[in-house]
């Protein structure tokens, strides 16, 4: 359940952030099999798979839903010679050549016959909001993944996620490498993506090497700019910065996952508690820092306006 990936939106004040409201508009949307016919379907699922397991949970004014997805497997190659075999049967048994409107027909009719007898798989997407700051934390950052997820948050939630106004990551972040100026926070690690602003398929990727170091340094005196940044965060949270705002490849310090063991969690819910307490007040810390970066000025003063309102 730990996030590997995050994606962070912000949710509008308006929005009722109850767990009994959320609860009841996830309702809405409960995970169905796919019937033999559909090539995919998704709705809310259960936290666990355990009976009585809730659909949400609330800790420290933070609530933890999943959306699920079932998507046909039907490999293209599959298809393609299915397709082949039906053209050649039409053509030797009537005598003809099947046109391209004919073909895209056939095509249809053969991924109809072959969804029953395709695989299903199920995946899960996990998120939760965090009614304190009116986030919105997604635990992917795959961009199919992504427009699924949002769909079905705005077809049972309503239309209330709006973007950040963030400033361009990629000039912040080459600035880091080029002054050795950064947060004191956040420490850079030895992994990092370099793209040419003049040549977009001049992609530099480095692994395991000192970001200072000269020979790096040289890219960047070039015209190259950080697209991605290795970092940790006050020796908790390792990731990578994505120029889009993504976090990638988190990995959450053993001091942390400490924590866990302290709790002494004896059930599969106490395990899901424990994570996401820990998960949830860790990433706040992260995110709020994140955000007083990277957000425009004006944006943030109107955004904690807005918290100030809330909890007045």
């Amino acid at each position: 359940m730990w996030f590997k990936q995050i994606q962070l939106f912000q949710l509008s004040d308006k929005f009722d952030y109850s767990v009994e409201n959320i609860e009841t508009c996830l309702e809405k949307l409960l995970f169905k099999p796919c019937l033999p016919s559909m090539p995919s379907t998704l709705g809310w699922v259960t936290l666990l798979d355990e009976e009585d397991a809730p659909l949400v949970r609330s800790i420290n004014q933070c609530v933890m839903f999943c959306l699920q997805v079932e998507e046909k497997i039907l490999p293209a190659a599959v298809i393609r010679q299915a397709l082949i075999d039906k053209i050649k049967q039409i053509e030797i048994a009537e005598n003809r050549k099947v046109r391209s409107k004919e073909k895209f027909s056939l095509k249809d009719e053969i991924i109809m016959t072959l969804l029953p007898r395709a695989f299903s798989k199920l995946t899960r997407v996990y998120a939760y909001i965090d009614a304190r700051y009116r986030y919105l934390v997604l635990g992917t950052a795959n961009f199919a993944k992504t427009e699924q997820f949002l769909s079905a948050f705005k077809k049972t939630l309503g239309e209330k996620i709006q973007s950040f106004e963030l400033k361009k990551l990629a000039p912040l972040m080459t600035h880091w490498l080029k002054e050795k100026s950064y947060p004191s926070s956040l420490a850079v690690e030895k992994t990092c993506v370099l793209q040419d602003s003049r040549q977009q398929n001049r992609m530099i990727r480095c692994q395991q090497q000192d970001l200072f170091a000269s020979s790096i340094q040289a890219f960047i005196k070039d015209g190259c700019e950080v697209k991605q940044l290795a970092v940790t965060w006050q020796d908790q949270i390792s990731f990578v910065i994505a120029e889009d705002f993504s976090l990638r490849n988190i990995q959450f310090q053993d001091e942390i996952r400490e924590q866990i063991k302290e709790m002494e969690p004896e059930t599969k819910q106490h395990q899901l508690d424990a994570d996401f307490l820990i998960m949830s007040t860790t990433l706040s810390g992260l995110l709020n820092e994140l955000l007083t970066l990277f957000i425009k000025s004006e944006s943030l003063e109107k955004s904690q306006t807005d918290k100030d309102t809330i909890f007045a």
